[in-house]
């Protein structure tokens, strides 16, 4: 397993960047895209097998949904626990924050991860056409 960290660093500002500038100058479906580019980015440039682009992918992605998860809950973290509080269950605002954190940690990871895997298959199919060629 090949960890790099300058490839991670930079996958983790790129989801970040996407991520942030979405719903303000980039299209609010943009938010979905930046897991993914993120993921995409580390696959390629990582080469190697598949799970280096699902480690490489899936670790910077995953830390960047908790970096803005955390950003969106410090801002309006009370906002956010009442309203879900009222319409989920009663219970400790505490307890739904980190779910929420975790939450967001699990569905960046999934999507750097299959951002990885995709970005690892276009580094092999390139590679596979020249060595044909």
């Amino acid at each position: 397993m090949n960890l790099s960290w300058t490839v991670m660093s930079i996958v983790f500002v790129t989801t970040l960047v996407i991520t942030i500038l979405s719903g303000t100058y980039l299209p609010k479906s943009a938010g979905f895209i930046g897991p993914i580019v993120g993921g995409l980015i580390a696959g390629y440039w990582v080469g190697g097998n598949y799970t280096d682009g699902i480690v490489n992918g899936g670790i910077p992605v995953g830390l960047a949904g908790i970096t803005y998860t955390s950003r969106i809950v410090a801002i309006n973290g009370y906002k956010i626990t009442v309203s879900l509080n009222t319409l989920i269950y009663n219970g400790s605002h505490v307890k739904l924050l980190f779910s929420l954190i975790f939450a967001s940690f699990a569905f960046y990871l999934v999507f750097g991860i299959i951002g990885g895997l995709i970005g690892f298959a276009i580094k092999e199919r390139k590679i596979i056409k020249e060595v044909l060629s």
